[in-house]
């Protein structure tokens, strides 16, 4: 976009001159200006004190002499197309300061008109140096969080499938038919747990969770690690709903707790049955879960730490305070969960 310059009538240019100068030696950036060559005629007071040298010294391309070897040529490169092409440019590079350090500054400049006709360029510097140091120290810190994390993921992990293992060890031995069952169910237990918490690893950071696809793959692979045949699985995902991972890990947990618990408690004697899972926008920044299934629902509140328990039924409420969600339990006809909570 051009800059439309025009002196007033029936002052001296002498005048203009020396108010540009005054007014550019008070301006907090650095300030360059051509004329109708590439050459620079004048660099206000900012840019003197930054390189520490004369107006004699800098005009021309001498100021070139102060851009960092490896920056030269792309700089000059950058300045001639923009001249050539009366444009406007951006470009960074790096400066030398007057104590001989290197300084990346931003350089920003425009063509001037005067009466229609191109007079040159002007354009400005800023110290671009500490805010590059600070992005640069941000994505370093970024890094090593990551690759903690990945590493404390990875040990997780291991010590996951270690206890799994050990578990189903002990449960393989167990003489007593109940503790084999109940160390059989913890094991599956940590299992999937682990299998959620491994998904959710791998969403980046700043991404959410698509709740529904997360809860299908949930649903899907507790049925499958169960084992239980003859047990079909109904999904309805109305609305896409997106979640941070710090809300969507606990719902899936609760969804992974339910669905085991309806396979192994919900149809006694291998009969056959239906697990219904619904994910919707219940409102307005209301999200939606309801897992049900056509059971034999709850005769009573389940007794805790038996395999008739249903331990599950016990873990469940604490996830959804991790969620940030209320619950609804109804085991009258079949088990229906509905859990909702706060969404975008």
């Amino acid at each position: 976009m051009a800059v439309e310059e025009a002196g007033s009538e029936g002052l001296d240019p002498l005048d203009d001159e020396a108010r540009f100068r005054a007014l550019a030696d008070h301006a907090p950036v650095m300030i360059w200006r051509t004329g109708l060559t590439m050459g620079c005629d004048y660099f206000n007071r900012p840019w003197l004190d930054f390189t520490g040298r004369s107006m004699d010294q800098e005009r021309g391309e001498g100021w070139a002499d102060g851009v960092h070897p490896e920056d030269r040529e792309r700089c000059l490169r950058s300045f001639a197309e923009a001249f050539a092409a009366r444009s406007e440019f951006s470009m960074e590079y790096r400066l030398r300061r007057h104590d001989g350090a290197w300084r990346w500054v931003l350089d920003k400049g425009r063509p001037v008109y005067r009466d229609g006709a191109f007079a040159g360029f002007i354009g400005s510097c800023t110290d671009q140096t500490d805010s590059r140091q600070a992005l640069e120290d941000h994505r370093r810190a970024l890094e090593e969080r990551e690759t903690l994390l990945a590493e404390l993921h990875h040990r997780v992990k291991n010590n996951a499938q270690a206890t799994t293992s050990f578990l189903g060890l002990q449960a393989s031995r167990a003489s007593d038919p109940m503790v084999a069952a109940a160390l059989r169910g913890a094991a599956t237990r940590v299992m999937l747990a682990t299998l959620v918490q491994d998904r959710m690893f791998r969403v980046p950071p700043d991404a959410g969770v698509e709740l529904g696809a997360e809860l299908a793959t949930t649903a899907r692979m507790a049925l499958e690690i169960t084992g239980r045949p003859g047990i079909t699985l109904d999904l309805q995902l109305e609305d896409a709903l997106d979640l941070p991972v710090s809300q969507a890990t606990p719902l899936a947990l609760i969804v992974n707790e339910l669905v085991v618990n309806a396979a192994r408690h919900a149809f006694p004697d291998g009969r056959a049955g239906r697990v219904a899972l619904s994910v919707r926008r219940a409102g307005p920044g209301l999200g939606e879960v309801v897992v049900a299934d056509d059971g034999m629902g709850l005769a009573e509140p389940p007794r805790r730490n038996t395999p008739q328990g249903c331990l599950g039924l016990h873990l469940v409420p604490r996830l959804a305070r991790q969620a940030h969600a209320s619950l609804k339990l109804d085991g009258s006809q079949g088990v229906r969960a509905t859990i909702r909570f706060a969404c975008r």
